[in-house]
């Protein structure tokens, strides 16, 4: 049986011709539903919440109110059709303007300016709260307040105008997360507005508790019950006891197609579940070739991105089969923890030890890459120096037919394939028997 395919690449596509009798299916994520109003959704979702009192008649007049929403790097979230009505609900409950203020969930990444405000919030909502937003700062000891530790040990130092507020409330999207499983929920206190050295001690419980065993299985995506790291977020955000959330999934048009609103915990659980039923895919078997695309620019901008769907094609690939990878990576790597954890250490025992010394999520990412670079061959087509490409323990090909015939010599010349064209948006599951 031979087919025609295409797959992004950059800003293009490629088109290729597979023949194999064993081709399993082309996964996809499922598609969403399309609603007919955002703003009713959200409508809706406020005067409905789960497990909680309205916004109207949970704050109080006299309440400083903050609201904690994420940063640039999630614009997609649509921050700006939700949070005038967040807004709409404090005023309606009578909390003065000057009381409501918004703090950016960047958690350790760098400080926003007021056009990136603008453009996350909207221009009603940035006018509201014009002069009382702010970037948090999570390697500032003098911004964030320590509160005690958590049963995982993780000290807990918020940031200290979030522990001003009376009244807190937590917005953001929901997707897969390889370490919490999903984001949204208590990922906007940790790491949202958590210090550094917080964040860095919840994100290590990813490593197995066992020194030498790499990764806890249990720390993964879709899985939040029994996930140290998911857990422990829970246990930080505890201290500052959240009063609301509102949290959207978006749909491949990029509109919200879902919205949770009320408790911080069973809230965003029912929003998880909504996203799980769309963002993954059910699979009877691993395969031994797996050819996966980014989904494009900008899925595939550098190989620091790339990672996610390198982490998807694996629940999808058996162990000693082949993954052929399409990625531009027009700026190159990405990250220089990432890059760093490839070429300074000899193996992987090595770079394990470092990141239980020093966790940083690209030394994280970059010891899963190189762990999966031993238990799958993985050929890489990208626009990155064939020695960076190496370095990262993947062999460069210059084309899907190169990759394809190089393959077969590995795994035979029919394997059991799966193509997986956007490979940053679906989850593989393999159905339990």
């Amino acid at each position: 049986m031979r087919e025609i395919f295409g797959l992004a690449f950059g800003s293009g596509f490629v088109e290729f011709e597979y023949e194999g009798e064993n081709l399993i299916e082309l996964l996809r994520p499922k598609e969403m539903p399309d609603v007919e109003s955002e703003e009713k959704l959200v409508e809706e979702a406020l005067k409905k919440p789960i497990d909680s009192a309205p916004l109207r008649e949970i704050v109080r007049p006299s309440d400083r109110v903050c609201i904690i929403f994420s940063d640039i790097t999630r614009l997609w979230v649509r921050h700006y059709v939700f949070m005038p009505f967040i807004l709409r609900e404090l005023k309606v409950a009578g909390v003065r303007q000057e009381n409501v203020f918004a703090i950016c969930a960047n958690g350790d990444h760098r400080e926003h300016t007021d056009e990136e405000f603008k453009m996350i919030l909207g221009e009603e909502s940035y006018e509201f709260l014009k002069g009382r937003i702010y970037n948090h700062c999570a390697r500032s000891k003098e911004n964030n307040l320590y509160l005690g530790r958590t049963s995982f040990g993780t000290p807990v130092e918020i940031n200290k105008r979030v522990l001003e507020a009376d009244k807190v409330i937590l917005t953001g999207g929901i997707v897969h997360h390889f370490l919490y499983g999903f984001g949204g929920g208590k990922k906007s206190i940790m790491p949202g507005v958590s210090s550094r050295d917080s964040i860095m001690k919840n994100h290590a419980l990813a490593l197995n508790p066992v020194s030498g065993k790499g990764f806890d299985p249990k720390v993964r995506a879709g899985v939040m019950r029994g996930n140290r790291v998911s857990e422990d977020a829970v246990e930080v955000a505890s201290f500052v006891n959240p009063s609301f959330l509102v949290n959207a999934v978006v749909n491949s048009k990029r509109k919200i197609s879902y919205i949770v609103a009320g408790n911080y915990i069973t809230a965003h659980e029912e929003g998880a579940k909504f996203y799980g039923e769309y963002g993954s895919v059910l699979i009877d078997e691993m395969a031994d070739l797996t050819i996966v695309s980014c989904g494009g620019y900008p899925e595939d901008i550098n190989l620091y991105q790339t990672y996610k769907t390198l982490y998807n094609a694996e629940k999808a690939t058996r162990e000693g089969g082949v993954i052929i990878l399409l990625s531009e990576c027009r700026e190159g790597i990405g990250n220089e923890d990432f890059y760093r954890m490839f070429v300074d250490y000899r193996d992987n025992k090595e770079r394990e030890e470092a990141l239980r010394r020093n966790y940083t999520i690209g030394g994280h990412m970059a010891l899963h890459m190189a762990i999966m670079a031993e238990k799958f061959k993985i050929f890489l087509m990208s626009n990155l120096p064939d020695s960076v490409v190496k370095e990262a323990g993947m062999e460069p090909i210059s084309s899907l037919r190169e990759g394809i015939k190089k393959a077969k010599a590995i795994v035979g010349q029919n394997p059991s394939t799966y193509i997986i064209p956007e490979g940053h948006k679906v989850l593989p599951i393999l159905k339990r028997r």
